[in-house]
């Protein structure tokens, strides 16, 4: 019974501490890590117009979509960038998921090319923001030559998993 006592004690005193902060990674901090599951992110926006002699067509969607599958500190999913005219990268990610940051190897597939990319998300409440920066090439692979250099774009919105 003490044991038990001791047990729920602890448990209590870690659930009133405040989770740590980010480390320094961005200017989005995020305080607690995702829970387990899946989580989905989509972006679509819309071109503008063209114009060819007296026509006028509408603009072209482009569309990118993340879905996260985390269990404890594991990441994986997928991530597609369709855009509505060419170069469109589809594939999947799998890495490690630290302090709301999830660095991951991206394999993917482009203009009918297989390529391995790594890649940072920057999980938030409402969304996540990729990551971006100078890469350079090792073994076949795209590594980001300093991550703590990375910047972190628009915020990708949260939406149900379908």
């Amino acid at each position: 019974m003490l044991f038990k006592v001791r047990a729920l004690g602890a448990i209590l005193l870690l659930a009133a501490c405040d989770p740590p902060h980010d480390a320094g990674l961005g200017p989005y901090p995020v305080k607690e890590q995702p829970a387990n599951g899946s989580r989905c992110y989509l972006r679509r926006t819309l071109n503008p117009p063209m114009i060819a002699d007296a026509d006028t067509f509408p603009g072209t969607p482009d569309s990118l979509y993340i879905r996260l599958d985390v269990v404890g500190e594991l990441a994986n999913g997928v991530y597609d960038w369709i855009p509505g005219e060419k170069d469109s990268k589809t594939g999947t990610f799998t890495g490690t998921l630290e302090n709301g940051l999830v660095t991951a190897l991206y394999t993917y597939e482009a203009e009918g090319m297989t390529a391995k990319e790594e890649v940072l998300f920057k999980i938030e409440p409402d969304g996540l923001r990729i990551g971006s920066g100078e890469l350079m090439e090792s073994e076949g692979i795209w590594l980001f030559k300093d991550k703590s250099k990375a910047e972190f774009g628009p915020l990708v919105q949260a939406v149900a998993c379908k």
